[in-house]
């Protein structure tokens, strides 16, 4: 089954379907708000009506009007979804049964006219049964054969209630939708065209009783996207789209063979043909006892039922294994479906249309089975929420027992009342409800039904009260098998009666309603019996699933478990399919396949099938997961892949670890990590930081405000507010870095955080939290909670303030820290935190679990690797401008040193490689040379880079071999997780690192420009004015290697092509900025080489690149703002440290006025020679008309902005601060 055509099919057909209503219903005189003026509503009228100046019948009038209070009661586009599916799901199933040959094909087309055959037998005197009003209209209709569409209408409701298939698993249609089918339902492309012609289903899929439910998932497919997007609570009728997903059918099997099929086999050893048959059954890891085998009398004594059974497919295999028991004990197949409906099979689900799909499905099967099942006589046992409460039980029940005559004087009726009442939220709460009665109350329960069925007397009168005993009974049965894909909906969805009851009745569950689920199927399993659910992992492993793990454990075994990855559902969050007997075994083991390697890596559907059919079928199968891909067409064996198959895994192991995860794969030898270790809770204190409720308000990138309000170095909070500063350094987490680095965000905490700690809303709560205070401004060993992949730790000095997204850890004793970021970031580590919490938050609570390492005594080896890689890590942090301890850019710090500790680089690699030793004669270095020192610079970080790899291998053998973890993992370290160079210098490849110059040059050249702005000097370290209003002495000219070299008096630079007549144009200054900075000897040779590593001339990398590749290295937080026409003819930029209320107008009068008079004598200029220019210079004078078009459009944009004097506070931000001046700046984003 393609399910891929099978969803265009159903999206297509709810668009036209839903557009065909939406039409329908104005020509009724509803307007799109479904609102409809007084004149536009149908009159009765003695023997009619009238509607639009038209006699209509009188049935018009109340079908109109049943459709008005509709709308009103329910909104318009509930009923346009409402009529929409109900002729999608009568129509799908007409042609189901068509196609399985189980009724006439009346949607079929009898002419070329595309005239239905149901129509067309009209037309010769054969109708369905219906009443005599419709089939009075109906005639006069049949006269006139432009009311194909209308005659259809009537025609196809009247046999959907003569259909006993049709009606009894879908019920009657509302009067009103006959009037909303769609005028275009017949008509080329429309639905039943559709249906009729389609290339999405083949005949193959028509067979199958699944096609109904997948069509319903696809169908649903956009409400359900509708109710996601709109986020917050979901009403109860949002439910059922929120929750409905389809599970994939060998995962079926495998829930179904396990429990169903399990317990068969358990009662009937030597059956050998069916144990065969079941392609998905797990040997269990022992046989049942005596003691622990669910035994039955006969197979009608077995109860098995899915509580949550959307569309029924779980059903329907539930039934298809049934079936087969019985047959193979010899019963006849209408005898074995019968019993299956009477006695075995339960579904339950909160939406009615999909117990209808549930029970059209089952049907079906049934008739394939047996054709003597065409006439319903015999209907699935699905329930779906009655329309009921306590006064249902006031009102009725006293009228049912006389009516039925039923000895009822000893029921509880205030028990009852107590049930009904809870009822009255069914549509939210489903299955879940836990009915406390009494068995007597239920047996009478049972004798009401049963006495209801025998002689449905009276049946609307009781309808509902029955319907009510019915749920009962199914939920206070305890059954032999459980099969489910529960509903998910975290916590968060629940609306305020579905969140208030999980809470107060399903404590260990309540986070996830498919937790909920799980919970309530161990309630309802009965001693010895089976339940299986597909959930996602997080109930495996999170802390808020402890308690549902934990009794799970201690009071149930698990038999087998698949660890799925994402890929099952779509775009999921991975998935966990379990098996789980209702039997407390201390020695219990089960059988485990991991078919993950790491969390939320995403397989086809299809792949892990096939990795679980070859694990099956060879259980020493291995796959290498890292080489998989989507379009493999085979998963073959791996000597070096990964495990899947864990046999005898006992269950009671899972509690030697914190917080008791299900950690299948966990060997006795990282077991006893845990076990021989105390936590790192008890030792030192992995916390949480600051949480601001406001990042946009307190939050800045470091070189947004002025530096001198910055207070780096506090050691605690009595120094940090003696400072008088209003920024400090802030642990924000970030991106993937080990060791050291990820420092360049800022808080304010001036006056000791008191705008934080007094951030309140408009009724006086606090919405900050700023806790932990004790831990601010210590040094502490940190990482990201969000930790996609490898782990990554970091030490932080003295004079941070932590964020809720820079966990952090603080030592109690601080010759500690070197041991515990080794550790951290360790193999080992990565191991446990695997095990603990495999998922992308990595919480301060889950670090805490880790075991601790402060037993180990040798120390040395680790404590010297460790400072060596946070010195590697801060040296490459500091190389970059984007550091606030960055000091000169790195291609102009290559000395003589440099150049003679790489030949000892080079000296030492080629031993390393070749076993052989040689010297080296150094030449003379180039330092006039940028082409020489950028080979000096790669062979400098190439060497750091390989030694900070060299360390982190070493650091894991020495873990490693501490906890005698050889046989399990290697040290071996990938080179694209060494994280120094992350600025695009490198790429890693398979063979080592490839260096990307260009990413080096344009470094430099961000470097020069501070130069040419004041930011930096050549003659010093470090910033130089990264403040407002600097002094004269700052900006004054000063002597570099001989040569004067002059800071921009005013902080603007103009990014112009090289003729727009300015002396400090940005490519003309950084061509005197590399004379100044390397000599005049290698000038031109080092600009060529300059253009060579970017690909283009200085002047148009200046005009079309450097601005976006400053705003990218500054995180769409520019230092220099970019004043640009609106096609770039004239941009400058401005400094935005140096900017006043007069840059504007600087702008302006200086740069821009000028180039317009410079554009103009070009004009000029050319057009005195207009009569002798080439058609190049014809081009050139067309295109300088157009920049000077630009330029004085944008000189009246300018102007007004000028004229304004926009000063700003640099403690506002960029965001807040370049908004102020409009579209006179180019966009950040």
């Amino acid at each position: 089954m393609d399910t891929n055509r099978i969803k265009r099919f159903a999206t297509e057909a709810r668009n036209i379907l839903k557009a065909g209503i939406a039409a329908k219903i104005t020509t009724l005189g509803f307007d799109k708000n479904g609102h409809v003026a007084e004149e536009n509503k149908p009159q009765l009228m003695q023997g009619g009506s009238l509607w639009n100046e038209q006699l209509q019948t009188e049935g018009f009038y109340y079908q109109w009007m049943s459709l008005y209070n509709r709308i009103q009661q329910k909104g318009i586009n509930e009923v346009y979804e409402e009529a929409a599916y109900t002729w999608f799901n009568r129509l799908c199933a007409i042609r189901i049964l068509q196609k399985n040959n189980l009724c006439s094909p009346v949607l079929a087309y009898a002419d070329a006219a595309r005239t239905p055959v149901i129509v067309d037998e009209a037309r010769q005197g054969r109708l369905p049964q219906m009443k005599e009003e419709l089939r009075q209209r109906l005639v006069e209709l049949l006269d006139d054969d432009t009311k194909v569409t209308e005659q259809f209408a009537i025609l196809i409701t009247a046999w959907c209630h003569d259909n006993p298939i049709i009606n009894k698993c879908f019920g009657s249609i509302a009067d009103y939708t006959e009037l909303l089918l769609p005028n275009n339902i017949l008509a080329e492309g429309g639905f039943v065209d559709m249906l009729n012609h389609t290339e999405f289903i083949t005949d193959e899929d028509f067979q199958s009783p699944e096609l109904i439910g997948w069509l319903y998932q696809f169908y649903i497919s956009e409400r359900k996207d509708e109710v996601f997007a709109k986020k917050g609570k979901f009403e109860a009728d949002e439910i059922p789209a929120a929750t409905q997903i389809f599970t994939p059918n060998w995962i079926v099997k495998y829930m179904v063979q396990n429990t169903v099929g399990r317990i068969y086999l358990d009662n009937n050893p030597y059956e050998k043909q069916l144990q065969n048959k079941w392609q998905y059954l797990i040997e269990p890891s022992e046989k049942p006892s005596d003691k622990t085998l669910l035994k039955y009398n006969e197979l009608e004594d077995l109860k098995v039922a899915d509580l949550a059974c959307g569309s029924g497919h779980i059903l329907n295999e539930c039934f298809d294994l049934l079936y087969d028991l019985y047959i193979a004990e010899g019963y006849g197949r209408g005898e074995a479906v019968e019993n299956i409906f009477s006695h075995n099979l339960t579904g339950i689900d909160l939406d009615t249309r999909a117990k209808q799909l549930s029970q059209f499905a089952l049907l079906l099967k049934a008739c394939q089975k047996d054709a003597a099942f065409a006439d319903a006589h015999c209907m699935p046992n699905v329930l779906t929420m009655p329309v009921c409460d306590s006064y249902t039980i006031k009102d009725t029940l006293g009228h049912f027992v006389c009516a039925y005559q039923l000895d009822w004087a000893n029921v509880d009726r205030k028990e009852l009342e107590d049930t009904f009442d809870l009822m009255k939220d069914a549509d939210s709460l489903g299955s879940i409800m836990r009915f406390e009665i009494s068995q007597d109350t239920r047996e009478h329960l049972i004798e009401a039904v049963n006495a209801y069925d025998a002689e449905p007397k009276y049946a609307e009168a009781f309808k509902n009260l029955i319907d009510g005993f019915r749920l009962i009974i199914a939920l206070t049965e305890n059954y032999h098998a459980l099969v489910m894909n529960p509903p998910y909906m975290g916590g968060g969805n629940m609306n305020g009666v579905l969140s208030k009851y999980v809470k107060d009745n399903y404590k260990n569950g309540k986070a996830d309603l498919a937790t909920v689920f799980v919970e309530m199927m161990g309630q309802r399993t009965s001693a010895n019996g089976s339940y299986a659910f597909i959930i996602p992992p997080s109930w495996m492993f999170l802390s808020t699933f402890e308690g549902l793990r934990k009794n799970i454990i201690e009071n149930q075994s698990i038999e087998s478990l698949l660890h799925l990855s994402r890929g099952v559902f779509g775009a999921d969050f991975g998935a966990s399919s379990a098996v789980i007997k209702n039997t407390s075994n201390a020695n219990a083991c089960g059988t485990y396949f991991r078919l993950v390697e790491r969390t939320f890596q995403e397989f086809e559907q299809s792949h892990l099938r096939m990795l679980f059919e070859q694990t099956l079928a060879n259980h020493d199968f291995k796959y290498n997961f890292k080489e998989y891909t989507k379009d493999v067409t085979e998963l073959p064996y791996s000597e070096d892949g990964n495990r899947i198959y864990y046999p005898n895994v006992e269950q009671m192991n899972f509690e030697k670890i914190p917080g008791a995860p299900i950690g299948y794969w966990v060997s006795p030898k990282i077991q006893e990590i845990f076990t021989s270790n105390l936590a790192l809770s008890a030792v030192c204190s992995p916390t949480q930081g600051l949480a601001t409720a406001d990042n946009a308000r307190f939050l800045r990138l470091w070189f947004e405000p002025s530096y001198s309000r910055i207070g780096f170095g506090c050691e605690n909070a009595a120094l940090a507010a003696r400072s008088q500063k209003k920024w400090f350094p802030h642990n924000k987490g970030g991106a993937f870095r080990k060791w050291y680095g990820n420092q360049d965000c800022l808080v304010n905490w001036e006056n000791d955080g008191y705008e934080i700690k007094n951030f309140k809303d408009e009724k006086g709560k606090l919405l900050s939290r700023p806790q932990n205070l004790s831990i601010y401004f210590h040094s502490a060993i940190s990482w990201s909670v969000i930790c996609s992949g490898t782990l990554n730790f970091r030490y932080y000095p003295n004079g941070f303030i932590p964020n809720m997204c820079g966990m952090c850890c603080i030592l109690h004793k601080k010759n500690d820290e070197l041991l515990l970021l080794a550790y951290s970031n360790s193999k080992v580590v990565s191991a446990i935190v695997d095990i603990i919490n495999p998922t992308m938050n990595l919480s301060n609570g889950v670090f805490a679990k880790v075991p601790s390492p402060f037993g180990i005594t040798e120390r040395k080896t680790i404590e010297d690797k460790t400072k060596q890689n946070i010195s590697i890590s801060k040296q490459d942090w500091d190389a970059h401008e984007t550091s606030w301890d960055f000091q000169r850019n790195e291609l102009l710090s290559i000395d003589t040193s440099t150049y003679m500790e790489n030949l000892d680089y080079k000296i030492e690699k080629h031993f390393e490689e070749t076993g052989e030793h040689i010297d080296i004669s150094p030449a003379a270095p180039k330092l006039g040379s940028l082409e020489w020192r950028m080979e000096q610079y790669k062979t400098k970080w190439e060497c750091k880079f390989m030694q900070l790899h060299k360390n982190e291998e070493e650091l894991n053998r020495q873990f490693i071999d501490i906890y005698g973890l050889q046989d399990e993992l290697t040290p071996d370290v990938p080179l694209n997780e060494i994280t120094i160079l992350q600025q695009g210098e490198i790429d890693v490849t398979d063979n080592g690192i490839t260096w990307n110059e260009d990413a080096m040059t344009k470094q430099l050249i961000s470097y020069a420009v501070g130069c040419m702005l004041g930011r930096y000097r050549l003659d010093k370290p470090g910033l130089h004015i990264a403040h407002p209003n600097p002094t004269d002495e700052e900006i004054a000219p000063y002597e570099y290697n001989g040569e004067q070299w002059e800071i921009d008096d005013d902080g603007i630079m103009p990014l112009m092509p090289n003729d727009c007549g300015f002396s400090d144009n940005a490519s003309t200054r950084f061509a005197d900025f590399i004379r100044v900075a390397l000599g005049n000897e290698e000038h031109v040779e080092n600009l060529n080489y300059v253009e060579k590593c970017l690909g283009k001339p200085l002047e148009q990398y200046f005009v079309k690149d450097f601005w976006k590749d400053h705003k990218k290295m500054y995180q769409n937080r520019p230092i220099y703002w970019l004043f640009s026409s609106k096609k770039g003819a004239f941009q400058v930029i401005a400094y935005m440290h140096r900017m006043n209320a007069y840059t504007a107008e600087r702008v302006r009068s200086k740069y821009l006025l000028p180039y317009i008079e410079h554009l103009e004598a070009e004009i000029d200029k050319l057009d005195a020679r207009r009569a002798e220019l080439s058609t190049k210079e014809t081009k050139q004078l067309q295109a300088l008309k157009k920049q000077l078009d630009e330029c004085r459009e944008y000189h009246e944009r300018l102007q007004v902005v000028a004229e304004q004097a926009i000063s700003f506070d640099l403690d506002d931000g960029v965001v807040v601060n370049y908004a102020k001046f409009g579209d006179i700046l180019q966009k950040i984003k």
